[in-house]
């Protein structure tokens, strides 16, 4: 299994391979928005094209353990690429599941292409104005329970 971020722009890419976790993909999050090249707000691309859903993953039951407050350091519409449809459903449900993504825009696509180009609209009909709040206030605030990794308070993403 392989997760892991990079950036170009300001579209902030999670790139996953093979089978995934709700681990995995927390700790490529917060690993990736914790770079310098991190400028909140970014625009979100998943590219699950190579990506496998896996029975061995844990359950959903256990991603109480992970919480990530991201939603004001993004886009509302997010867009993944998928090469089919249990990986992108596995996908957005592991997602808003530890995060507090909850009810955003999340468009599916099968070409990495269209869904960058998606989200690149510059017509403020497509994309509507997203962060309310100042760029220098959009902090990640990453939540991990003590039993996860013996820490007693929750973890800020370093910026």
């Amino acid at each position: 299994m392989s997760v892991k971020s990079t950036i170009k722009g300001d579209i902030f890419t999670l790139i996953v391979e093979g089978p995934f976790s709700i681990r995995a993909l927390f700790d490529a999050l917060q690993q990736g928005m914790g770079v310098s090249d991190f400028k909140a707000p970014m625009r979100a691309l998943i590219d699950a094209r190579n990506a496998v859903v896996d029975s061995s993953c844990e359950s959903f039951e256990a991603s109480g353990r992970f919480y990530a407050e991201i939603g004001h350091c993004f886009t509302p519409g997010w867009a993944i690429v998928a090469s089919n449809d249990s990986v992108l459903f596995d996908m957005a449900r592991m997602i808003c599941t530890f995060t507090d993504l909850r009810g955003v825009e999340m468009r599916a696509y099968s070409d990495i292409d269209e869904a960058k180009s998606r989200l690149t609209w510059n017509n403020s009909f497509q994309q509507d104005p997203f962060c309310f709040v100042q760029t220098t206030d959009c902090q990640p605030n990453f939540i991990r329970s003590p039993d996860q990794d013996g820490g007693k308070t929750p973890k800020k993403a370093k910026t």
